[in-house]
């Protein structure tokens, strides 16, 4: 058994340009279960093709290899289509373009839950959270001009420069809030699309109708979507489980007393994505979200595939 192990550790993905890496059992999985697979099946293939791999005494294989191999096994322990799936993930780079994913929705539906793991299937090393802009910018603009950037989204109302007429105060407070930070959505979104950088940008200032993302359509895969929790007791638990997640950093008292003013707020987002035809997803299972997420992507990249054989 070591002599085994021994000489299965010297495979490499052969790269001409770089040389080689190790082959991981581990990497090859999370490859394969972005296709949508559960961990348990892409572990299954990957241990398949590890397998095959020390049984021909492999030593070294192209990535490209690889890849055909992988394809061959998903096709044959699962089905075409999700085959299909890993190749076109995997031809990603060759667009050359960035993945953007902007994640909005009201605070505690679980965005920053999503877009970590998220990040984590698909390798993304960029993700920012809108709240960290408004933290920035709250401390880099004068203080004459940061009222609206005071207090979290729920609350911003307590800010408001005049008292406001014939329109709801935490809308309002939380509208001006949005405006405020979205220079500095834009500005990121701007700067991963120069520098073509992956990055997954999520909050609650991310709203439909404040900015429009098809005008980098042509330089990046970028999506637009909102979470939301539909079921009040659900919206309710994510707080309490946050609360233990972050060990009292983020007690759920302070969120449960404003619960209905972020409910207010996502009702007004959700509205707004109807309107302009932004997808919603509700996150009543975050296994059925990451599918749906993930789902999403994968549409754009098929459809950016499409356009560039034309």
């Amino acid at each position: 058994m070591p002599e085994k192990n021994q000489e299965f550790k010297m495979i490499v993905i052969s790269d001409r340009k770089n040389g080689g890496l190790p082959f991981s059992k581990g990497i090859l999985a999370n490859s394969i279960a972005i296709t949508g697979l559960d961990i348990i099946m892409s572990h299954k293939i990957a241990l398949g093709i590890q397998e095959y791999l020390f049984e021909n005494k492999v030593t070294s294989i192209s990535l490209e290899e690889l890849r055909t191999l992988v394809f061959r096994f998903i096709k044959d322990e699962v089905s075409l289509e999700y085959a299909e799936k890993y190749l076109l993930w995997q031809s990603v780079g060759k667009l050359k373009k960035p993945i953007i994913m902007l994640i909005g929705g009201s605070t505690g539906a679980g965005k920053s839950t999503v877009a970590t793991t998220i990040s984590n299937m698909l390798n993304i090393s960029r993700v920012v959270s809108t709240d960290a802009i408004r933290e920035i910018m709250r401390t880099s603009i004068s203080d004459k001009l940061i009222r609206p950037l005071q207090g979290s989204s729920y609350n911003a109302y307590k800010y408001l420069s005049l008292p406001p007429t014939g329109v709801d105060p935490i809308i309002l407070g939380f509208r001006e809030q949005v405006m405020a930070v979205n220079v500095g959505i834009e500005a990121i979104i701007k700067r991963s699309v120069e520098e073509k950088i992956d990055t997954i940008v999520e909050g609650a200032h991310i709203v439909p109708g404040f900015f429009n993302i098809k005008e980098f359509y042509e330089k990046a895969l970028i999506e637009n979507f909102v979470i939301i929790v539909n079921d009040e007791n659900i919206h309710r638990e994510h707080f309490i489980r946050r609360t233990y997640e972050t060990q009292g950093s983020r007690p759920m008292k302070k969120y449960l007393r404003y619960l209905k003013n972020i409910r207010l707020i996502q009702s007004y987002i959700k509205e707004l994505a109807e309107k302009n035809k932004v997808k919603i997803i509700d996150n009543n299972n975050l296994d059925h979200t990451i599918n749906e997420v993930m789902d999403l992507m994968f549409q754009r990249v098929k459809k950016e595939f499409s356009i560039h054989k034309q």
